[in-house]
């Protein structure tokens, strides 16, 4: 007998087309999108299990994708083939069986009846184009299904098929992407070591090792030193890059000192400054400002900041590095009298791949990863990255972090 078509029931029908319509634009991995549908059905329609099989083109085999009720020596009975079983549903159609121990579309109904499965209602999964598998109901009694509820099972596997089609889409997607980056990373990892190599090399040629050199050959040694040090640059953003964005989820933040994060990024670039002519003015409170994040992510964000101001400042300009805190909130601003942007660059500056004109005049081989880099990581941490600038005077960026609560 089917269920009582109460308004209760009919209820959370509704709730559960509606959720797995929501499902179909949303990037939720394959699993829980299964488990969720596989669950919603065994608490509405009352039944033993449920599985859900996706249909192997290549085997012509229904792979199980997700199952709920049912033991695992059942689900792993033996393969599955689309031609044995519920054959009907894959044609499009639902296909009901009422006794699972007699029915010739029931590959295997020895190891159904040891499972106490009686009745199986199975109903095609229709993708845009083709059936992608099917979704299964099976009772521990003989139970007719109603119209009501095959035209429910029906719609839900509907909007369940596409939902399951886009989720198999993106998994896809997401482990080609992955393999492309992974790629391009052990690629620029595997770089460096010969490009350090070649730059050692020509240091020894820079020194005079191998022989006086013209003035001609000195000025071609160090455009492509200079040139190869900008690939190193390119390199190892790309490796941080990479480092931050595949870091572990389960990774924790921990309190850390701004003034002493600051400090020592300071005390790392103060000698490249002065080899510039520039000065460098530190203005820290006596007391301890804490953030909350990761050493590496804090030194990256300070790295860049620092070493654009260092590299787009002309000799004789200045720095300037101030730490403060009000409310919830510690503030940093880094200045500079550099190159600045105009109006129009201000907005693209945190853009992948932006440089303004005169920063490409001045690092020709620079590929704008550094700045979009700092925004990620500081949003990351909670905070907020914004800039000042004028073209000619210089640019100030100022930064907000969340006080720990």
């Amino acid at each position: 007998m089917g269920i009582d078509k109460d308004p209760e029931s009919s209820l959370q029908q509704l709730r559960l087309l509606n959720q797995v319509a929501k499902d179909i634009t949303s990037t939720l991995g394959l699993r829980p999108r299964l488990g969720f549908v596989c669950q919603s059905i065994i608490d509405i329609m009352g039944v033993k299990g449920v599985s859900i099989r996706l249909l192997d083109q290549k085997t012509n085999r229904l792979e199980l994708a997700f199952a709920s009720g049912l033991s695992e020596e059942y689900i792993h009975k033996g393969p599955v083939d689309a031609d044995k079983s519920l054959a009907k549903a894959l044609e499009g159609a639902p296909h009901f069986v009422l006794d699972a121990s007699t029915d010739p579309g029931i590959q295997y109904p020895e190891e159904a009846c040891r499972e106490g499965l009686v009745s199986v209602l199975s109903l095609p999964l229709k993708g845009r184009e083709k059936v992608i598998g099917t979704l299964r109901l099976y009772t521990g009694e003989r139970r007719p299904f109603t119209r009501d509820e095959i035209d429910f099972l029906s719609a839900l596997a509907a909007q369940g098929a596409i939902s399951l089609e886009n989720a198999r889409n993106y998994e896809v997607l997401e482990k080609q992407d992955k393999a492309k980056n992974d790629f391009i990373m052990m690629m620029t990892h595997e770089l460096k070591a010969p490009m350090m190599a070649v730059q050692g090399l020509l240091e020894v040629m820079q020194k005079g090792y191998v022989g006086v050199l013209t003035e001609k050959q000195k000025e071609l040694i160090g455009r492509i030193y200079r040139r190869i040090d900008s690939l190193m640059e390119v390199s190892t953003n790309l490796l941080d890059i990479y480092e931050w964005q595949t870091k572990r989820p389960d990774t924790r933040s921990i309190s850390l000192s701004m003034n002493e994060q600051i400090q020592k990024a300071v005390d790392l670039f103060k000698t490249s400054a002065l080899e510039k002519g520039l000065t460098m003015d530190v203005d820290l409170p006596d007391q301890d400002l804490i953030v909350m994040g990761s050493e590496d992510e804090i030194e990256k964000i300070l790295n860049n900041l620092i070493t654009n101001a260092i590299k787009y400042t002309p000799k004789g300009g200045n720095i300037s590095l101030a730490l403060s805190a009000s409310g919830g909130n510690v503030f940093f601003i880094i200045k500079d009298t550099g190159i600045g942007l105009n109006d129009q660059d201000i907005s693209k500056v945190f853009d992948d791949f932006f440089r303004s004109k005169e920063a490409k005049r001045i690092d020709p081989y620079g590929k704008g990863l550094g700045l979009p880099f700092v925004k990620q990581i500081v949003e990351g941490l909670g905070g907020t990255i914004r800039v000042k600038s004028e073209e000619g005077k210089g640019s100030e960026f100022l930064l907000v972090f969340p006080k720990p609560g």
